[in-house]
């Protein structure tokens, strides 16, 4: 299931405005955003490490949705395209910071991106059939 481009639109707009307010302020604690998507009523909730509520925002989309894939999916994409645009290069948060899709207890499901200079996650789609190539790259290697 995707969402419509309305629809990552909306989102992006609320993680820009949410982040905003993360630029002019002095450096904070702040090491995770937590998402809490609801799929009973489509509300995403955005939280800091101390459960304030720092945006909050209805997805139509998501009503009655309750497969978390569907969420990291379409949440990691946005989150993605926003580093590459250099959407989260000027806060005032010390690294290295995550968002993080919680559950309704706010319990950590899966870390969406990890925000440092110097750590890149990888997904798991990057490393499917990894094991496989290198193992035939090092018999090919070693046969000759």
């Amino acid at each position: 299931m995707s969402i419509s481009r309305e629809t990552q639109n909306k989102l992006q707009s609320v993680i820009e405005k949410m982040t905003k307010e993360f630029i002019t302020a002095e450096e904070t604690r702040v090491t995770d955003f937590n998402i809490k998507v609801n799929g009973e009523n489509g509300e995403l909730v955005i939280s800091d490490d101390d459960s304030k509520v720092l945006a909050r925002v209805h997805i139509i989309e998501w009503e009655g949705v309750h497969d978390e894939a569907v969420f990291e999916k379409e949440l990691r994409t946005i989150l993605v395209k926003m580093q590459e645009g250099c959407a989260f290069d000027n806060l005032n948060i010390a690294k290295p910071y995550s968002f993080v899709l919680t559950d309704d207890d706010d319990v950590a499901i899966v870390d969406l991106l990890l925000v440092d200079d110097d750590t890149l996650i990888l997904s798991e789609d990057l490393l499917e059939g990894f094991d496989e190539e290198m193992n035939q790259f090092l018999k090919h290697l070693l046969e000759d």
